[in-house]
């Protein structure tokens, strides 16, 4: 199921002007709001090189990427841009001839992929789903750089954003488990802090010589009940994988699927900096209304648990 990614608009340049508070980032993004268009491009460059029978040539691979299709919105407490993010690149393929009745090297110049996103600038956070040949570092990239083409005076930085729920808080969350997967990996030395369980665990796989466990839980998803977490043996598995965490970091990972009780999906892995994401249907990508509504979901729950981790860090 394809994942809504989730990135900040930090402002980077007059950060310390706002601090000062002789601007502030509502006026900023005010203003941003204004000058984002479709015209401004953004424009990357790089040569590459391919064999041509039997030598080999270079040549100056070029990609554009624009806004298009934009849809601004400031009326109540609705502040927001969705739109799409395109990416143009030229295709190097082959076209046949058919009277000659062969192939020939060709170039699709004005090829081009498009991704839908939802920028809350009251947030400065932006949604989107990446595609086939545009992946999210592309996307985080050239947003990046068309905000600060759009918005010259101030320099702008897009980044993701790190999951603020731990692996318990999911699991305690989640209406239905439907996908456990633990990875682990022993330690290159015997971790005293692992205690005699998780040793014990070291010692069986050296025994079979396994270099790397993998465990994985499913159900089908036609199933009304969901993978019971506090069972035997899913505990067993999810401690392990805390230990090694914990106690020889990089050496356990686990990753959990499935959804809420309103129906909401979500996919976690239990690696310290994985990217805030929710799950949105293959259907509903290119649906502008759900897609707004689960980006707008998402932002809120976000929003929510940070404050929340804020009182808590603060107590």
């Amino acid at each position: 199921m394809p994942l809504l990614h989730y990135a900040k608009v930090n402002i980077n340049s007059n950060i310390f002007d706002v601090y000062k508070q002789e601007s502030s980032i509502k006026d900023i993004m005010e203003r941003l709001f204004e000058l984002i268009n479709d015209k401004t491009e953004y424009e990357k460059s790089s040569y590459r090189s391919f064999m041509n029978g039997e030598e080999r040539s270079e040549f100056r691979y070029s990609e554009t990427y624009n806004f298009s299709e934009l849809n601004k919105v400031k009326k109540g407490n609705q502040f927001y841009i969705i739109g799409k993010l395109v990416r143009r690149y030229p295709i190097f393929t082959e076209e046949f001839d058919a009277l000659t009745r062969t192939s020939r090297p060709a170039v699709i110049s004005n090829n081009s992929t498009s991704i839908l996103f939802y920028f809350d600038l009251e947030s400065e956070i932006v949604v989107f789903s990446e595609r086939q040949k545009f992946g999210y570092n592309q996307f985080t990239e050239s947003m990046k750089e068309l905000l600060n083409l759009s918005h010259a005076q101030i320099g702008y930085e897009v980044f993701l954003l790190n999951d603020p729920y731990t692996m318990k808080e999911r699991l305690e969350r989640a209406h239905k488990v439907k996908r456990i997967k633990s990875v682990v990996i022993p330690p290159n030395v015997n971790e005293e802090a692992l205690g005699d369980l998780y040793d014990k665990d070291v010692k069986e796989m050296e025994e079979a010589n396994i270099t790397k466990k993998t465990n994985l839980f499913e159900v089908n998803d036609k199933s009304n009940k969901g993978i019971n977490v506090n069972s035997k043996l899913v505990s067993a598995v999810i401690n392990t994988n805390e230990a090694y965490v914990k106690y020889a970091k990089g050496y356990g990972r686990l990753e959990v699927e499935g959804e809420y009780a309103d129906g909401s999906t979500f996919k976690f892995d239990s690696e310290e900096d994985s990217p805030y994401q929710t799950h949105i249907e293959e259907r509903e990508k290119n649906d502008w209304q759900r897609f707004k509504a689960l980006a707008q979901k998402g932002i809120s729950v976000f929003r929510a648990k940070v404050t929340i981790n804020k009182h808590t860090d603060g107590q």
